[in-house]
C-alpha cells in the first residue's frame, strides 16, 4: 500500500487545508492545561490566561485554556468522517493555586465537549506513568486528612463521531487485510495486569491497570 504524507506545521484550530468529513482517524496529544510548562503557550493565545495565572485564579485559567483547546476540537469534529475516530492522549493536572493543592481534570473537559457535539465515548485506555517520587502519597507528613495520592496515569480517550460505526462492505479487501490474529487481539484489546512483588497476595490479585 502506498501512502502520501503532508505536514502542516501550524495551529490546528484552523485546518482549512483539510476538507470537511474526509478524515478516518485523528490521533493527537495536545498541550495539557494547568501544567506549568505550557503556561506561556496558552498565555500567548489569550492574554487573560496569563493574567488569571498571575492573580492565582485557577478555575478561570483552567476554563480559558480549554476554551482555546475547544477550537481544535471543533475542527476535529468538522474534518472527521461520520463514524471516524478521535484518539486523544491527555493527562490531568495537579497544581498549587493560592496555597490550595488541587486537581484539574482535563480529560473530563474534553469528554464533555465531544459528548455535547455528537460524539460517542468508547472505553478509554489508562496509560500508567509511574512518577520518580519516592513516596506514593504527599501532603503534610503522615496526617491522613492532608495526604493525597500521587497522580501516575494519563488517558487515551477514544471517541467516535456519530452514533453509528462506519459500514464496511462484508467482502471488502481492506476489511480482511486488516484482520487480527487471535494472539494479536489478546495482546492489544485486553487489560494488562500490573505485577507487584512482596505484597499480600489478595492485594496483588486486585491491582490492575
Amino acid at each position: 500500500m502506498e501512502t502520501t504524507h503532508k505536514i502542516f506545521f501550524k495551529n490546528s484550530s484552523d485546518m482549512c487545508e483539510v476538507e470537511s468529513d474526509t478524515v478516518d482517524l485523528l490521533i493527537t496529544s495536545p498541550p495539557y492545561p494547568m501544567i506549568e510548562m505550557w503556561d506561556s503557550l496558552f498565555s500567548s493565545l489569550n492574554e487573560e490566561i496569563g493574567q488569571a495565572l498571575k492573580e492565582e485564579r485557577g478555575k478561570k485559567a483552567f476554563n480559558l485554556m480549554h476554551y482555546e483547546l475547544d477550537k481544535v476540537w471543533k475542527e476535529t469534529a468538522r474534518v472527521l468522517k461520520l463514524g471516524g475516530i478521535a484518539c486523544i492522549n491527555i493527562g490531568d493536572a495537579t497544581r498549587n493555586i493560592n496555597r490550595n493543592f488541587q486537581l484539574f481534570p482535563n480529560h473530563v473537559k474534553i469528554v464533555n465537549f465531544f459528548q455535547n457535539n455528537g460524539f460517542i465515548e468508547l472505553p478509554c485506555i489508562l496509560w500508567r506513568k509511574p512518577t520518580n517520587s519516592p513516596t506514593k502519597f504527599l501532603g503534610s507528613g503522615m496526617l491522613p486528612p492532608n495526604a493525597y495520592i500521587t497522580l501516575e496515569h494519563e488517558y487515551i480517550l477514544i471517541l467516535r463521531k456519530g452514533e453509528n460505526k462506519r459500514k464496511i462492505p462484508p467482502k471488502s479487501e481492506y476489511r480482511y487485510n486488516s484482520a487480527y490474529f487471535w494472539e494479536e487481539r489478546n495482546k492489544w484489546f485486553f487489560k494488562k495486569v500490573l505485577i507487584l512483588k512482596n505484597i499480600d497476595p489478595i492485594i496483588k490479585n486486585i491491582c490492575k491497570i
